[in-house]
């Protein structure tokens, strides 16, 4: 059994590892940043150590521990957030669930697989996202419009501009009212198509009062 001095030295090092995935994290500006991913590591590094520690030579460890997996769902579900047809904070999830994972190794003595472990997801989170954006741009890229209309706008003439334009829609949803309407969709666009071309034309249609885009 390690002295309390070792158990501390572990929870510090829990410490160092997800902060270096938090940081990445609050750099990205994600809501789950710095401060909550290390309070995540300690705090899974902690209830390993009790558990495997802390009831005994007859306790099993292995109990605790498939709880911490349990209870930080939730949080992971927090980080996860619907804007209009984009759901954002699915990479942030992992990243919480991936932290908990390291807190749990340290706690069990796993220095080198939890290191080799941090390593890997930091570069995955930093590495991969030049590659994730050179496929984004010599591939079709993903839009979200929103369309201000006039109440007489038919929403026809928007589909039959799409078509003409080779731009495939993902999702629409419409709300009208008796001042105006406004329409919502997510459209695919071909690849090197510009987003603001599309912006423009939508714009220049009969009924349109505004558009607004995000990609």
């Amino acid at each position: 059994m390690p002295t309390e001095i070792e158990q501390l030295a572990r929870l510090a090092l829990a410490a160092v590892l997800a902060g270096v995935i938090g940081a990445e994290r609050e750099l990205s500006d994600q809501p789950a940043g710095l401060r909550t991913h290390i309070l995540l590591g300690v705090g899974a590094c902690l209830f390993t150590l009790v558990s495997a520690y802390g009831f005994g030579p007859n306790s099993d460890p292995s109990r605790l521990a498939a709880q911490i997996v349990t209870g930080i769902g939730f949080l992971g579900g927090g980080a996860i957030l619907r804007h209009g047809f984009t759901i954002r904070g699915l990479t942030t999830a992992a990243s919480i669930w991936a932290t908990c994972a390291l807190g749990v190794a340290v706690g069990v003595g796993s220095y080198v697989l939890a290191v080799g472990a941090t390593v890997l997801v930091f570069g995955v989170l930093v590495g991969l996202r030049a590659i994730r954006n050179l496929l984004r741009h010599h591939g079709s890229s993903r839009e979200e419009l929103t369309v201000l209309t006039a109440p007489d706008f038919e929403v026809e003439t928007l589909t039959r501009l799409l078509h003409d334009e080779g731009v495939s829609v993902r999702g629409m949803e419409r709300e009208v009212g008796t001042d105006g309407g406004r329409v919502q969709l997510v459209a695919k666009l071909p690849p090197r198509y510009r987003a603001e071309h599309l912006v423009e034309a939508v714009a220049g249609l009969d009924g349109v009062r505004e558009v607004e885009w995000e990609g």
